[in-house]
C-alpha cells in the first residue's frame, strides 16, 4: 500500500464528499490508494500543523467492527516497538465510526515499484546502497522479534532525499506467534512470498529474506525472476523448486553479488541468511569489494549527505560563515583583515570568546591588552584567527547538542589540547595552533552525525554494540561512507586548509610509519590525541596497562611514551580543559565523558617507571 500522492478524489467517490472531512482531529486531503486492509488517505495534523498518513482500517466496508477492533491493536503495537531512519513511523492510533485508524510519518517522493518502472534496471553502485538502507530497516524489526511478512516494492517509499522508507506492516507478526504459511488463503501480493507461504510450514525472518532476495533482483536487473503468466505459475514457481536465476550470468553481475542472491533465493530456508542484519553484513562486504566504481559511488554519497545537511536549520548559516572566513584568510592583506573582522564582529558571542582567548595564557596572554578583533589579527596573525573562529563558530552551532554531541566536543578539546601540546613538544612550534584545530575536527563526521542525523547514530552505536565493530565500520554500513569520509567532505565544502582536511583521515588500527610530511605528522597527532581519549573512556580500568602499552606501540614512530607518561600528559590535558572550559562555555559537571576519563585516571594503577642512570 503506497503512501504515495495520486490525483484521485478523497475516500470512495460515491461515498465520501472531500470538504471537511476529518479523522479524529485530523482533516482529509485526499486519497492516497487502497490495500487489503483499509484505505489510506494524506491528512493534515492541525495541532502539530505537518501533513501524515492515515491508514483507515475498513476495507470493504461489509466487515463489522468488532471482526477488526483486534486488527488495529496488532499493527499498532508492532509498528510502535520500530523506530528506525528506514521505517516509516508511527505517531498514533484511534478509533473513527469505531473502525481503527493509524497515523504514519506522511513521505514524500515514491514507492520503490514505481522507481523502476520508471528508469528500469537501477545500476548496481546505485541499487546496493540503497538496498544496504532497506536491509537496515528490516534488521530493526527482526532484532526486536518481528516479522515484516509483507515485503514488496509497492511497500518501500523511496522519500526525495533518495532515503529507503519501510512501510506497512499490517501482516507483521512477533516471532514466535501462529506465523504458518497461508496455503490457500492468500493475504499479500503473491510475487512477493516465499516458498513457506504456499506450503504452511512457519514463517520466519529467513521468510522475509527470500521476499527480499526478489527486491534485490528486481532492482539490479528490472524484472522479477518469477514468471507472472497467472496466479497459479507464480505460486508453482516460488512453491515447487529452485527459481531460475540465469539472467544473473547474462547481466554480467559479479559472482560474489550472485551468491549473495542465490542464497537469499535458496528454496530451502535452512540455506538462506538467518535475518536481514546477517544479509546486510555480506551486502555490505560487496560494497567495499566492488572497486571499479568505488570513487564514484563514494562521491555519490557524499554529495547526498551534503545535501541533507544543507537541509537541516542552522547548517546553511554556519557552512556560510565557515566558508566566508577561510575564502578571506588564504591572503594576508589588509583589505581582508577587515573583512575578517566584520565576520566576526556579527557574532558578540564568538568576538567575546576570541577576545577572552587572545588575552589568557592559551596564547601568552597577560590580561587586557588586546581590546578589539583588530587587535587580536594583529597580535596573533590572521591563520591563528582564522583557525581560532572555526574552532569557535562551529562548537558554538553544535553547543545545544544532546549529551552525546556535549561529550564529543568535550572530547574533541581535550584532544585539541593534546595536539597542541605534542606540537611543541616535537620542536613544531610552528604547528601548535593548527595542531590544536586539527585535534579538535579530527572526529567531525561523527559529531555532525549526532547532531543532525540522530537516527542513524543510534543505529551505529547498534552495530558496534552487537557485531563488536570500530566506528568507521558502523557509519560506513549506516551512511555508506564512514565518519571521516564525511568529515572530510565537509571540511572541503568549508574551505579548510589541505592539513587540516587530511587530519580527519582514518588511519586504521595497525602500527603507524614515521610521519615525514607536516600533512602525516598532524594526522597522527590528531589521531594519538582523539584515540588517546577513546581508550580512556571505553576500556575496563584493569585492561588500562595493556591498552597503553599496545596504544604507545602503535604511534612509537611519531613519539614513544611509556603508559605512565601517557597517563600524565591525559592528567595535563585535562587541567587545561579545566582551566579554560569557563571561556569555551564548555559544561563539565555531569558530563558522563568527563567521569569515565577521571575515573580512569584515578583508578588505574600502572608499574612504577624505571630509573635511569
Amino acid at each position: 500500500m503506497s503512501f504515495v500522492q495520486q490525483p484521485v478524489s478523497v475516500g470512495t467517490p460515491s461515498k465520501v464528499r472531500t470538504e471537511q472531512l476529518k479523522i479524529g482531529r485530523f482533516i482529509i486531503r485526499r486519497w492516497l490508494g487502497t490495500g487489503l486492509q483499509g484505505k489510506v488517505f494524506l491528512a493534515f495534523d492541525p495541532v502539530l500543523e505537518r501533513q501524515v498518513a492515515i491508514k483507515w482500517l475498513n476495507p470493504t466496508g461489509n466487515d463489522k467492527p468488532s471482526e477488526n477492533r483486534e486488527v488495529f491493536p496488532s499493527e499498532a503495537r508492532i509498528v510502535a516497538k520500530l523506530a528506525h531512519p528506514n521505517i516509516v513511523p508511527l505517531y498514533e492510533a484511534g478509533l473513527y465510526r469505531d473502525f481503527p485508524y493509524l497515523v504514519f510519518a506522511y513521505v514524500e517522493g515514491m514507492t520503490l515499484r514505481d522507481k523502476r518502472l520508471q528508469n528500469g534496471a537501477i545500476p548496481v553502485q546505485e541499487a546496493l546502497p540503497m538496498f544496504s538502507a532497506i536491509l537496515a530497516g528490516v534488521a530493526c524489526a527482526h532484532a526486536q522479534g518481528i516479522l515484516h511478512l509483507d515485503l514488496s516494492p509497492s511497500n518501500i517509499m523511496i522519500d526525495t532525499a533518495g532515503v529507503p522508507r519501510i512501510m506497512d506492516f499490517g501482516l507483521a507478526k512477533l516471532a514466535g506467534m501462529d506465523a504458518v504459511g497461508c496455503g490457500d488463503e492468500l493475504r499479500g501480493s503473491p510475487l512477493y512470498m516465499s516458498p513457506e507461504h504456499f506450503n504452511n510450514h512457519p514463517l520466519t525472518a529467513r521468510s522475509d529474506i527470500f521476499v527480499l532476495g526478489l527486491i534485490l533482483f528486481e532492482m539490479i536487473s528490472g524484472k522479477s525472476p518469477v514468471p507472472t503468466e497467472n496466479l497459479q505459475v507464480i505460486i508453482n514457481a516460488i512453491a515447487d523448486s529452485e527459481l531460475d536465476l540465469e539472467d544473473m550470468n547474462r547481466l554480467g553481475l559479479d559472482t560474489k553479488l550472485q551468491a549473495v542472491i542465490r542464497r537469499a533465493l535458496s528454496h530451502n530456508a535452512t540455506n538462506r541468511f538467518a535475518d536481514a542484519a546477517e544479509m546486510k553484513l555480506a551486502v555490505d562486504e560487496l560494497l567495499e569489494l566492488l572497486e571499479p566504481d568505488d570513487q564514484g559511488v563514494d562521491h555519490s554519497t557524499v554529495m547526498f549527505l551534503l545535501k541533507r545537511l544543507e537541509r537541516k536549520s542552522a547548517f546553511p548559516a554556519l557552512s556560510n560563515n565557515l566558508v566566508e572566513i577561510n575564502r578571506l584568510t588564504e591572503e594576508n592583506n589588509d583589505s581582508n583583515a577587515d573583512l575578517l573582522t566584520n565576520i566576526v564582529l556579527r557574532d558578540y558571542a564568538i568576538t567575546n570568546k576570541l577576545l577572552q582567548l587572545a588575552n589568557s595564557s592559551f596564547y601568552g596572554g597577560t590580561g587586557h591588552s588586546v581590546k578589539t578583533i583588530s587587535n587580536a589579527i594583529h597580535r596573533l596573525g590572521m591563520n591563528v584567527i582564522r583557525m581560532t573562529c572555526n574552532g569557535l563558530l562551529y562548537f558554538d552551532a553544535l553547543k545545544d547538542g544532546d549529551q552525546n554531541l556535549k561529550d564529543a566536543l568535550i572530547s574533541s578539546f581535550v584532544s585539541a589540547f593534546i595536539c597542541r601540546h605534542f606540537a611543541i613538544r616535537l620542536g613544531h612550534q610552528n604547528m601548535a595552533e593548527e595542531a590544536f584545530i586539527c585535534g579538535m575536527f579530527h572526529r567531525l563526521g561523527k559529531s555532525l552525525t549526532i547532531f543532525y542525523f540522530h537516527e542513524e547514530f543510534d543505529e551505529i552505536e547498534r552495530l558496534i554494540k552487537t557485531y563488536n565493530l570500530n566506528d568507521e565500520m558502523a557509519s560506513t554500513r549506516v551512511l555508506g561512507i564512514g565518519y571521516s569520509k564525511l568529515g572530510m567532505a565537509v571540511a572541503e565544502h568549508w574551505k579548510f586548509p589541505e592539513t587540516i582536511r587530511g587530519s580527519i583521515q582514518y588511519l586504521g588500527f595497525e602500527k603507524l610509519p614515521k610521519p615525514t610530511k607536516p600533512v602525516e605528522i598532524q594526522q597522527q597527532i590528531a589521531a594519538f590525541a582523539n584515540e588517546l581519549c577513546e581508550l580512556a573512556t571505553n576500556s575496563p580500568v584493569e585492561q588500562g596497562p595493556l591498552r597503553l602499552t599496545e596504544f604507545s606501540t602503535r604511534f612509537s614512530e611519531l613519539v614513544l611514551l611509556s603508559p605512565v607518561e601517557l597517563v600524565q600528559l591525559l592528567e595535563a590535558a585535562f587541567k587545561k580543559l579545566k582551566e579554560f572550559s569557563p571561556v569555551l562555555g564548555l559544561e563539565l559537571p555531569g558530563s558522563p565523558f568527563v567521569s569515565r576519563v577521571d575515573n580512569f585516571l584515578s583508578a588505574i594503577q600502572l608499574p612504577p617507571e624505571p630509573e635511569h642512570n
